[in-house]
């Protein structure tokens, strides 16, 4: 009686797991490609990893229905369907105290290849600020101006038609 009690109960876990795993769809996959020179990079987190970071945080708080993987530019690394590839600059001062951010973004949407161009973000620290935090709220702004940009193009509005 044991064993049938069990088994009942086992049937029923892997019933309800079967339903939920086709209750909830799979996301897709949108891969960040980043390309970037590995002789400007500064400290333990790398510019490719503070992308990565910013654009995991700006799909969570603009409930983009993706999921980021990002993975850095090879000669091996194959063209996705959907991807954002970004020709990364190192960050440069431009003017006093202040950071800029420059990278030219192209988004390939279900293999249809827009330009958005260079992409362009300036931060003016505070004095006294840290480095980490300067450095985040580069590659945030970096990753919310880039988001303004990609948007239209990955998660187009209802009733709305496609731009050529």
């Amino acid at each position: 009686m044991k064993t049938s009690c069990n088994l009942f109960l086992l049937a029923t876990a892997l019933l309800l797991t079967a339903r939920a795993a086709e209750a909830t769809p799979a996301r897709p996959t949108l891969a960040i490609v980043v390309v970037d020179s590995l002789q400007h990079q500064r400290g333990a987190i790398t510019d490719f990893d503070r992308l990565d970071l910013a654009f995991q945080q700006v799909a969570r708080e603009r409930h983009w229905p993706v999921v980021i993987a990002a993975e850095r530019f090879a000669a091996n690394t194959a063209e996705h369907e959907t991807e954002l590839r970004i020709f990364n600059r190192p960050l440069r001062e431009e003017a006093r105290n202040d950071l800029t951010f420059r990278g030219w973004m192209t988004l390939t949407v279900q293999g249809v290849k827009h330009d958005l161009g260079i992409v362009t973000y300036v931060s003016y620290p505070r004095p006294g600020q840290s480095t980490d935090e300067v450095l985040e709220r580069v590659f945030l702004g970096a990753a919310n101006a880039a988001a303004d940009r990609i948007e239209p193009l990955l998660i187009p509005k209802a009733g709305a038609a496609p731009k050529p």
